[in-house]
């Protein structure tokens, strides 16, 4: 049936209170603006992946000549590239970015698999270096319930409208998607989770586990610090999914690191395992937690002698061997372990400087 948006289809099996709710996605919502500014990092990170050479993207002084300021972004980058949430943290200030309509069609239909069909895009204008994406969308259709190969449900067709910081349309995306599944009602006890745009990511990463909201940050002083004061455990799950963030986030996709075949048949480990700047990156964190964002840290000495691998749970644990002052600096030494279920893997010592109430080493 044809409503008060001429635009929408809705069909009347659908009951009167599910109706309310695509009608109200049917409203354009408010442009969001992406968390990235487009920038040649990411452009080389698309191209590398796609093998894709196009000097428009690749050589400034081309791009220049074809009329544009510097090289421009692929198109397939900006459905996700320059727009796609970042799981978290958001800024100090920033708030929960607004759920991919996909998402709201199939809790409002109440179907709990969602399956992408088909996708058309007109493109209108370049995305430049230096450019913001401003995001809205819109519910357009659903479709009468319909049998397929996978189940019963529904089809739906949604827009999404891509706009440079000017507010000029770079792109519209009209996405339909298929939803099935025995029909789900909402459930009023069940707590609302922050930290993810995915259900599904969040199920794989296990984010309920890692406690995913940032610390309450405060400053921890030097002379508040005791020799032999143990750190706030550090709990930490890695999964297969887990690995893939971390070889996007290094670059390194070294196979031991996401390829299971290989790291079993060739490294000898039970799955792939975590690389030596994860290992880092995740001592540094727990410091860092622990004495606050005024903390440095200075040193970090390291030996795996395991592997954390997917599947496993890292532990990471803590305490203070030393406290001193250094050239005016207020230090603390650390000893942190790496440990899984199986035991120790990972020894490091570090240093640490704090700040002082006595003014030095804010």
């Amino acid at each position: 049936m044809a409503d008060e948006h001429s635009q929408v289809s809705i069909p009347d099996e659908i009951p009167a209170d599910i109706k309310q709710k695509l009608l109200a996605l049917a409203k354009e919502s408010e442009p969001e603006a992406s968390p990235v500014e487009v920038n040649e990092y990411l452009i080389r990170h698309w191209c590398e992946s796609l093998e894709d050479g196009n000097p428009m993207y690749l050589d400034a002084d081309y791009a220049r000549s074809r009329g544009h300021k510097n090289i421009v972004a692929p198109m397939g980058t900006v459905m996700n590239t320059f727009y796609f949430p970042f799981r978290w943290p958001w800024p100090p200030g920033g708030r929960e970015p607004q759920p991919h309509i996909h998402y709201q069609i199939k809790d409002a239909l109440g179907l709990p698999v969602g399956i992408i069909q088909a996708v058309e895009i007109e493109n209108y204008k370049t995305l430049e270096i230096g450019d913001r994406l401003n995001v809205s969308q819109r519910f357009v259709s659903v479709s009468q319930k319909k049998k397929t190969r996978v189940g019963e449900g529904y089809f739906w067709t949604m827009d999404r409208l891509y706009r440079n910081q000017n507010g000029e349309l770079i792109m519209r995306e009209r996405m339909t998607a298929f939803g099935y599944g025995e029909p789900k009602a909402p459930s009023a006890a069940a707590p609302a989770k922050r930290g993810g745009w995915s259900p599904a990511v969040e199920e794989m990463i296990q984010g309920d586990r890692t406690g995913y909201q940032p610390p309450a940050f405060r400053d921890r002083y030097w002379e508040d610090v005791q020799e032999c004061e143990e750190l706030p455990p550090l709990l930490f799950p890695i999964t297969f999914t887990r690995c893939v963030y971390l070889a996007s986030a290094t670059r390194d996709f070294s196979p031991q690191h996401s390829n299971r075949e290989y790291a079993q048949q060739r490294s000898k480990t039970k799955d792939i395992f975590v690389n030596t700047p994860f290992n880092m990156g995740m001592f540094s964190r727990f410091m860092t937690d622990w004495g606050g964002p005024k903390s440095t840290v200075r040193r970090m000495n390291l030996a795996m002698r395991g592997n954390v691998c997917a599947g496993d749970d890292m532990n990471i644990t803590g305490k203070v061997t030393k406290k001193y002052i250094d050239n005016g600096e207020h230090r603390v030494d650390l000893e942190l372990m790496v440990s899984t279920q199986e035991g120790p893997v990972t020894p490091c010592t570090a240093t640490l400087a704090l700040p002082s109430r006595s003014g030095q080493g804010k």
